[in-house]
């Protein structure tokens, strides 16, 4: 029999055994287990599932090998060997059974939850866990210690629900301690899910800290997480000499798309040491690189204010190369936007200047005017 015939067999005749009749809920359904390799060495693909009607609830996470004790790398590098194996937790213990092939495997577990783990936790204050909430606690690796490092970092004490939310969230030990590391003690498991559901990890906070940003609030970090403000970004900021932005005005600058290259394009033009809000002023009013390359390569220096107006009045980029040619580079900003908002086109300058005449902006804006 082939491997997915195989599989597909064991996992039918393991849930015959177990389950005589339909599941009613996920609590009481199969408990199924598949591995699949993964890149690293000693780590594993792990994924358990449970079905019941048209309820599914599943969980995959890439573990070390070492923790599902009783599989050997070379058992499961074996070609179709019925293996056992289990995960023992301080909420519970996972015993295990099926078959692998070649890094690939499935079947189906038990759990059997600790009556003592409960009563613990129960004695604490903690409350007494549900089925499916001690079951996920196992799973997770949330167990004593857990409840003593989140004790040992002054958070509230946490319901049973609590930490069982925790686990499903990702706010595994390691994310706890790591983000206490980095200075974030937040007060509450719900604070720290939020933090880890927004995106907010421990590299994250460091990334961002190897730039300077540190010892922000929590709200505010997970702000910057949910905008897009990542190290990269911030780091070009301090290198374009934007050091110490304020948490809104890094936002604001990403929100409005004020990349790096924009503010890099600007300052090769000679536009630089803006403040931000000048800097998304510009971008709002549609002052694009182009425009600005365009409007220095003509020889005009004119300052932000004079540059947006001159965007937010239609002026082209072609305008200002027309009107160089034409002996019109030392004119105001004020002048271009009156020329181009009365229709002086170049050609118009062209003809209105035949014969060697020089008419100023104004005298063009009556010639096109009929004034």
């Amino acid at each position: 029999m082939r491997l997915p015939a195989l599989l597909f067999a064991l996992a039918l005749l393991a849930g015959s055994a177990c389950t005589g009749t339909r599941a009613e809920s996920l609590d009481d359904a199969p408990i199924q287990w598949s591995i699949q390799g993964a890149r690293q060495p000693g780590r594993i693909q792990f994924e358990i599932s449970r079905h019941a009607g048209s309820s599914t609830w599943m969980m995959g996470r890439t573990v070390d090998l070492a923790t599902l004790q009783g599989l050997s790398p070379a058992e499961l590098e074996s070609d179709n060997a019925q293996v056992r194996f289990r995960i023992a937790r301080d909420a519970g213990t996972l015993e295990c059974q099926g078959v692998v092939h070649r890094g690939r495997g499935t079947g189906e577990c038990a759990f059997a939850a600790s009556e003592s783990f409960a009563a613990t936790l129960d004695s604490r204050g903690i409350g007494r866990p549900t089925a499916s909430q001690q079951f996920s606690m196992a799973l997770n690796d949330i167990g004593l210690a857990y409840v003593a490092e989140l004790d040992r970092l002054g958070y509230d004490r946490p319901r049973a629900a609590d930490l069982a939310d925790a686990g499903n969230h990702g706010v595994t030990f390691d994310y706890l301690r790591a983000m206490a590391g980095h200075g974030y003690r937040v007060g509450s498991l719900a604070s720290l899910i939020r933090m880890r559901d927004h995106g907010v990890t421990p590299d994250y906070v460091a990334a961002l800290g190897r730039h300077g940003v540190r010892d922000i609030a929590a709200d505010d970090i997970v702000r910057l997480r949910d905008h897009g403000v990542d190290a990269d970004f911030v780091g070009d900021l301090h290198e374009l000499g934007y050091p110490r932005l304020a948490t809104d005005e890094m936002i604001q600058l990403r929100d409005h798309g004020v990349s790096a290259d924009y503010v890099r394009t600007l300052a090769r033009n000679g536009i630089s040491d803006i403040p931000p809000a000048e800097l998304t002023r510009m971008r709002d009013h549609g002052v694009t690189p182009e425009f600005v390359i365009a409007l220095r390569s003509a020889g005009y220096r004119f300052g932000t204010e004079d540059i947006v107006r001159l965007r937010d009045h239609g002026v082209g980029e072609s305008y200002f190369g027309e009107l160089r040619g034409l002996g019109y580079a030392d004119i105001a900003a004020a002048e271009i936007v009156r020329l181009r908002d009365h229709g002086v086109t170049a050609d118009f300058i062209r003809d209105a200047n035949r014969g060697g005449a020089r008419h100023t902006p104004e005298e063009l804006v009556r010639l096109r005017t009929g004034g």
